[in-house]
């Protein structure tokens, strides 16, 4: 796919790389490191074959995969009064 046209919107060129996805699962989410992907070199739209989601899917919903937890602080927006 290296070479390919990005379907999205930008119509820029895609590119193989390995980095993190940030896959939801049921209520939890689960950073993956290391996966590869085709990555869009304009918008930075990821794309990954079935095979790796279906994998990601797996590491997701077995927790003895899981290599480490890590504590993230979560605010909530409020839009100002004025605005």
């Amino acid at each position: 796919m290296t070479g390919e046209i990005c379907a999205r919107c930008c119509a820029g060129r895609l590119a193989s790389k390995r980095g993190r996805e940030y896959f939801r699962h049921g209520e939890c989410l689960i950073i993956i490191e290391d996966v590869p992907a085709w990555v869009c070199k304009k918008c930075g739209e990821r794309y990954h074959h079935a095979k790796v989601f279906k994998k990601m899917r797996e590491i997701a919903a077995h927790s003895d995969q899981l290599t480490e937890h890590i504590t993230v602080p979560v605010a909530r927006y409020q839009p100002d009064e004025a605005a």
